[in-house]
């Protein structure tokens, strides 16, 4: 099995290359969320500013509005932030070797970055949420760096 991972930056990206870059890599179905503190806050809504973890289907309904989001599949995290009106900065983890036209590899001292799958790999959710799955991505010397997102777990929701 693999154990490299590899992480590139996609800078100053349209909403419309978000969406590609999630299709292409990400693929469809796949996992989605998001959120707004800055950017079509609406205040009275509080926590409804947050989108939930939901299933996507179809590329067309990615919900890109707000401060941020991820789409995440087995293949591949596609994690954004916004920037300006329709300006995203990108963060692409994949444990395959992409070629992404206009994206920057990010490496550790020149090289991918260790992974490890937990055989236990999962983030608990409340309100019944299935549980999430997940890779850890890590520098040579084994300092963490970030958990990618990479599905969720198979058991049926409780």
């Amino acid at each position: 099995m693999n154990n490299v991972g590899y992480m590139y930056r996609l800078r100053e990206a349209t909403g419309a290359k978000v969406r590609r870059v999630v299709h292409e890599y990400v693929g469809i179905p796949c996992w989605t969320f998001g959120g707004a503190a800055l950017w079509d806050v609406v205040p009275a809504d509080g926590r409804a500013n947050l989108r939930p973890i939901t299933k996507l289907s179809d590329i067309d309904r990615l919900d890109i509005r707000g401060d941020f989001g991820h789409a995440f599949s087995e293949r591949a995290e596609v994690r954004w932030k916004r920037l300006d009106d329709d300006v995203y900065d990108v963060l692409i983890l994949s444990e395959t070797e992409l070629s992404i036209a206009g994206a920057c590899p990010l490496t550790c001292e020149g090289a991918p970055w260790e992974i490890e799958r937990p055989a236990k790999a999962i983030i608990l959710q409340t309100d019944k949420q299935p549980a999430i799955r997940y890779v850890l991505y890590r520098a040579p010397l084994g300092a963490l760096q970030l958990v990618r997102l990479a599905g969720l777990a198979e058991e049926e929701r409780r």
